[in-house]
């Protein structure tokens, strides 16, 4: 039995021995800065503990004791330190705050030294050069003639020789299905066509909108040409569609092309254009259909407000026209007499003042209610005008001196 138990503990004592080697030889040789093994105990209960234990250089530990309750105990510690130096900075985060009660009023930036700021294309200035004795790019205004190979007739188009119209040539079409098609490049456009009393009315189309409706009626031929045309920087396309109508004294529906006009900005040229004006509203009222009214508030009575207190100044002047001249003269004015002062409705006198050896008197009211001057002797009255909050009203009493007593208090 003893014999037995020997054996036991040497083979615990081995198979401990031969783990700790192997955990040693099969340690990682690069780890991260700091790696602790832990330390292993085999006891005959067959319990392992597990306690990781801190030092500064590795030990390995061996211990057999044979006794009546033997143990086996063996600890391994490794301890490995790496120094890490960064040597790059790379950001890994980049965060944005959105404040919704902050408003950063945009602020302006300034075009580059020799923009040309325009607000439309510019009024072409005939003759124009033409396009097929020019290479593109083409810049500025140039005229594509009606027989240019990029413009495209739907239709059969006649040919006729004018001295009259561009390069001395047009094309027409009295066929009210007729459309011309054309690609081009640019900001402006202006359509050189024929006026005659036979010419009806044809559609300029820019990339599938309708811009414009051209009456080309006129009482003799000419040959004239639309309105330049803003169309914005780009590739664009236009049609010219027979818009199957005429003016009334037309005797026909003919169309006829004479040049197509392009204006293609340089490179320091910048087209901005004023904001268009809002559509101006019908001045007859419509009529509303459909509306009932189910609830209303109360309707709120005009109710009267009283007249604001303020102060007012009136001004008398009394004198006789000695001369004749229905004017006041030095000398003409009429001392010592009373004038009054009163309000509009109750007589109550609330100024009274006497007139000086100029016959002038002044009164000055403070009230809100209507004012009334009045000369007693003289049986005068004269209103002040409502709606004066402040200020001065003056009135002249002239008398003639053969309708007055001889003798005035």
């Amino acid at each position: 039995m003893k014999r037995q138990m020997i054996l036991m503990v040497l083979s615990l004592m081995l198979l401990s021995l031969m783990t700790g080697v192997l955990a040693f030889v099969l340690l990682p040789k690069h780890q991260p800065p700091v790696l602790t093994l832990p330390t292993l105990a085999v006891l005959p209960s067959l319990t392992a503990s597990n306690t990781p234990t801190n030092t500064n250089t590795p030990t390995n530990t061996l211990t057999a004791t044979a006794t009546p309750t033997a143990t086996a105990t063996f600890t391994a510690t490794a301890t490995q330190t790496a120094t890490h130096t960064a040597t790059l900075s790379t950001r890994v985060l980049a965060i944005s705050a959105v404040m919704p009660a902050v408003y950063v009023p945009p602020t302006p930036t300034a075009f580059p030294s020799g923009t040309i700021l325009l607000p439309a294309p510019p009024q072409p200035v005939e003759p124009l050069p033409d396009a097929t004795n020019e290479t593109s790019p083409y810049m500025d205004w140039y005229s594509f003639e009606s027989d240019h190979p990029t413009v495209q007739y739907s239709t059969p188009w006649t040919a006729r020789q004018m001295a009259q119209a561009s390069q001395g040539q047009y094309h027409r079409s009295d066929n009210v299905s007729s459309t011309i098609t054309f690609h081009f490049e640019g900001e402006g456009l202006r359509i050189r066509y024929v006026a005659a009393r036979n010419m009806g009315m044809f559609e300029v189309i820019v990339d599938g909108v309708v811009i414009d409706r051209v009456d080309a009626y006129a009482d003799e031929l000419q040959f004239v040409g639309t309105q330049v045309y803003y169309v914005g920087s780009g590739l664009h396309s236009l049609t010219l569609r027979n818009a199957q109508q005429k003016n009334n004294a037309s005797e026909g529906y003919v169309i006829g092309l004479d040049a197509i006009q392009v204006f293609r900005g340089r490179e320091n040229t910048l087209i901005i254009p004023p904001p268009a004006n809002s559509p101006t509203p019908s001045p007859l009222p419509q009529p509303a259909v459909g509306i009932e009214l189910i609830q209303a508030p109360a309707t709120v009575q005009p109710t009267a407000t009283d007249e604001a207190i303020a102060l007012l100044t009136v001004s008398v002047v009394i004198a006789y026209d000695e001369n004749g001249n229905r004017e006041v003269d030095p000398s003409e004015g009429v001392s010592g007499i009373s004038v009054r002062a009163v309000e509009i409705g109750t007589n109550r006198v609330i100024a009274q003042a006497f007139t000086d050896g100029q016959g002038y008197a002044q009164l000055q009211v403070v009230t809100s209610a209507g004012v009334r001057v009045v000369v007693p002797y003289f049986g005068t009255v004269w209103d002040v005008p409502r709606g004066r909050n402040s200020g001065e009203a003056s009135f002249t009493l002239l008398l003639t001196p053969g309708n007055q007593p001889g003798l005035i208090p």
